[in-house]
């Protein structure tokens, strides 16, 4: 099942189409003659047989003439699996079957180690026939520090905060993430927030809640929603805490759909009553009803 993080990071692709694209042309000096559109195609990459292969996202840039004029195949990579390797040229070979044009492969990962692995080239036959995959490692990451420029691509700016969110320009970076922020509706900023605060160091996350405190229109817009969200739910997980201590400590035992209903309860005055009742409860039972 794809992780979090995987689908975080596909997202940014899928919500801006041009984002893909630009990198390529950036990074890669991929050149996009006459591009007038973006689409994203199906990614089923599945031609004849049973055996399904379905890939991460498909793209296509078309002239103005509505002719394909480059095919994209996106592919958000966590860790080293030897047997993507094997399904990526079946990717590219259906979305060049599909498109009658040429396609890359752009491999996407937040991991140097994986980046290393996954830029090898991938073998097709014993003539030297091969496939070139180009990945965006973190050393490929833009690097955003201009509000403006996050503004117009909230997307561009939490790849920049990923990345560089923790380093030399830690104060730029994660103003103009913020900034970016600011453009986005609501599912995608809590989203973009917790890809990134995931991905700082500890001090770099602490250093992203004072900027949402301390700009008033952070605190309106972002902080005072996620931030507060975030120290409620620390106090719900420190108040249950405080009942499986008590419960612990008089020697009584819960069982795990027990500990499941401890652990997933956000309501504070519940958890302030039985933490109430654990203190004379004989039994656990009789905690819960």
């Amino acid at each position: 099942m794809p992780s979090h993080l995987h689908e975080g990071l596909l997202d940014l692709f899928r919500t801006d189409l041009l984002l893909a694209p630009s990198l390529l042309a950036e990074e890669f000096r991929i050149p996009l003659p006459g591009l007038s559109q973006m689409r994203a195609e199906p990614c089923d990459f599945t031609d004849v047989g049973p055996k399904e292969f379905r890939g991460d996202l498909a793209l296509s840039t078309h002239d103005d003439r509505d002719i394909p004029v480059l095919g994209v195949c996106v592919e958000v990579q966590l860790s080293k699996a030897d047997v993507r390797r094997w399904k990526w040229p079946v990717y590219l070979t259906t979305l060049r079957s599909r498109l009658c044009c040429p396609v890359v492969l752009l491999v996407v990962t937040p991991s140097r180690a994986v980046a290393k692995w996954a830029e090898q080239p991938i073998e097709l036959d014993t003539v030297g026939s091969v496939i070139q995959p180009l990945v965006l490692g973190p050393d490929r990451f833009p690097v955003v520090t201009d509000p403006v420029e996050a503004g117009k691509c909230p997307e561009r700016a939490t790849l920049s905060a990923i990345a560089h969110g923790a380093g030399p320009h830690m104060e730029e970076v994660l103003a103009a993430f913020l900034a970016g922020l600011m453009k986005t509706d609501d599912e995608h900023a809590k989203m973009y927030l917790d890809l990134v605060d995931d991905a700082l160091t500890v001090a770099a996350s602490r250093r992203l809640e004072e900027l949402m405190e301390s700009t008033p229109q952070y605190r309106g817009r972002i902080a005072t929603k996620y931030v507060a969200k975030g120290r409620e739910e620390g106090r719900a997980e420190n108040a249950a805490h405080a009942v499986l201590t008590v419960l612990t400590a008089r020697g009584l035992e819960l069982s795990a759909a027990q500990r499941a209903r401890l652990a997933a309860c956000t309501d504070l005055g519940k958890l302030d009553a039985w933490l109430t009742q654990a203190v004379t409860a004989t039994t656990t039972d009789e905690l819960f009803d």
